[in-house]
């Protein structure tokens, strides 16, 4: 057991006995405990970023702590600061053998807990014991304040305070308040900056706020010719339709990536969120945009989109978006859109949900990214008054789909991909939704990987890559 830099020993030491486990005889290793370990890296995290001035913690402390440890010449990424550059697989094989149990603990003030987080999902995709309690608080309270250790009993593991982890406080009238502000990323529209995709924001609906962020790969500004348009992505982003917005960093980024790399002509879609306005407030902006785009008169749009080529695509709760605009508008008929034309759906990790639970529910049931109990009140919160999770809006197997709307998708010619994790715990149903779709006759395409966890290719553009290699030939076929 470690607390700060004896954390990082504790996860050290616990290796290293795992590998020379049969010279320690007598001597067996049953868990590491790791209470707010010290772990870097050479790329920031966003905690780090966020908290850079951390009171406790700032981030030139933690640097020079590194620089005065490390071995000489070794930078951050060394396996002692770094621990998820290097794959220990036969540590690992020995931890699980002999049953050896992981504990971490953290807080959300803490610099370090988005490594902390990491470190966890890299424990669990290991196959070894997990547990983990993240809490309130900054790093190292616990010793300096007696009063904030855990009960020596405390389960960390009994349950995950929703509100907690999603930073949200309920108020008196049954509202929310956010307590955490995902950091935002600017449009860059002027040509003469040097940055391989220019972005602009542009309103849709003043009454409501929503607007949609344009992303333009720059290469195409030298190509005017029709045959030269770009196919046009309408993207809905993710956040259990309570949190998060168009600009936020990660989608911002990820946004940019994709159209660079694609490449294509992204529309990312503001929409409004729960509970201030729930569901199907979502889906009325997201198709009040698609009737935005078909009149638009923008230069962007005009002159280097081809609408007739258009696909809607999503991640996490922006795939129950574009699965729930894409029925509307296939329930309307291909002509109301004209001349924008739908020719798919991409859907990223689909949000969805249902009273009974799944086995991966079951199984990643105190998930670090997406805790049942956090699903839950993104549903209580999102979902219209009233109705429970096997309402059409969370759970589209529960009535077995509308048979008539989907023999429209087919008439359209729409091909539908769905993409998955292992380490999701909405994995189950996104396979359901894939047979399901399948049973209608919808030509579908599916992925599901081993590993991996809910909204991996928001946050990590190393896992962003992959889904950009399959998305791409389902554009460009």
């Amino acid at each position: 057991m470690g607390t700060s830099s004896g954390g990082n020993l504790a996860y050290h030491a616990g290796l290293l006995a795992g590998e020379v486990r049969d010279q320690l005889r007598r001597l067996k290793i049953k868990g590491l405990i790791m209470h707010h370990p010290f772990f870097g890296g050479s790329e920031r995290t966003e905690s780090e970023l966020k908290m850079e001035h951390d009171r406790v913690l700032p981030l030139r402390a933690s640097d020079a702590a590194w620089k005065l440890v490390l071995p000489i010449g070794a930078d951050r990424d060394h396996e002692y600061c770094n621990p998820m550059v290097v794959d220990r697989n036969d540590a690992w094989v020995a931890m699980r053998a002999v049953d050896c149990r992981v504990l971490v603990l953290g807080c959300y003030g803490d610099p370090m807990i988005d490594r902390q987080m990491g470190l966890a999902r890299i424990v669990e995709e290991k196959g070894v014991q997990m547990a983990t309690h993240f809490g309130d608080g900054c790093h190292g309270l616990e010793i300096t304040d007696p009063s904030k250790a855990p009960a020596a009993d405390a389960d960390p593991n009994s349950g995950v305070d929703p509100y907690q982890r999603l930073q949200l406080a309920r108020n008196p009238d049954g509202s929310i308040t956010r307590l955490y502000k995902c950091p935002d990323a600017p449009p860059s529209s002027d040509p003469k900056l040097p940055t391989p995709v220019l972005s602009k924001d542009i309103p849709i609906n003043q009454s409501n706020n929503t607007w949609l962020r344009l992303f333009l790969p720059r290469h195409v500004l030298d190509h005017t010719s029709p045959t030269n348009k770009l196919p046009l992505v309408v993207y809905y982003h993710g956040g259990g339709f309570v949190l998060l917005s168009a600009s936020s960093t990660i989608f911002h980024h990820f946004c940019s990536n994709f159209a660079a790399d694609v490449p294509v002509i992204i529309a990312s879609v503001e929409y409004r969120l729960a509970p201030e306005h729930r569901l199907p407030a979502a889906y009325d902006d997201a198709v009040e945009t698609l009737h935005w785009i078909k009149t638009s008169q923008d230069d962007w749009l005009r002159d280097y989109a081809d609408l007739s080529n258009c696909f809607l695509m999503g991640s996490s709760a922006g795939a129950n978006i574009a699965y729930n605009a894409g029925l509307r508008v296939a329930a309307e008929g291909g002509d109301t859109l004209h001349p924008l034309k739908i020719r798919g759906l991409i859907l990223i990790q689909p949000f969805f949900g249902g009273i009974r639970r799944t086995s991966s529910e079951l199984r990643l049931v105190n998930d670090l990214i997406l805790a049942l109990s956090v699903c839950d009140l993104m549903w209580e919160l999102s979902l219209p008054s009233g109705a429970d999770r096997d309402h059409e809006y969370c759970n589209p197997m529960a009535a077995g789909g509308d048979s008539k709307c989907f023999d429209q998708v087919k008439a359209l010619g729409w091909r539908v991909l769905v993409t998955g994790s292992e380490g999701d715990p909405l994995v189950d149903r996104q396979i359901e939704m894939v047979k399901m779709l399948e049973e209608k006759g919808v030509q579908v395409v599916s992925q599901f990987i081993e590993g991996g966890y809910h909204g991996a290719q928001d946050v990590e553009p190393s896992k962003a890559k992959p889904v950009f290699e399959l998305v791409k030939p389902f554009i460009f076929p």
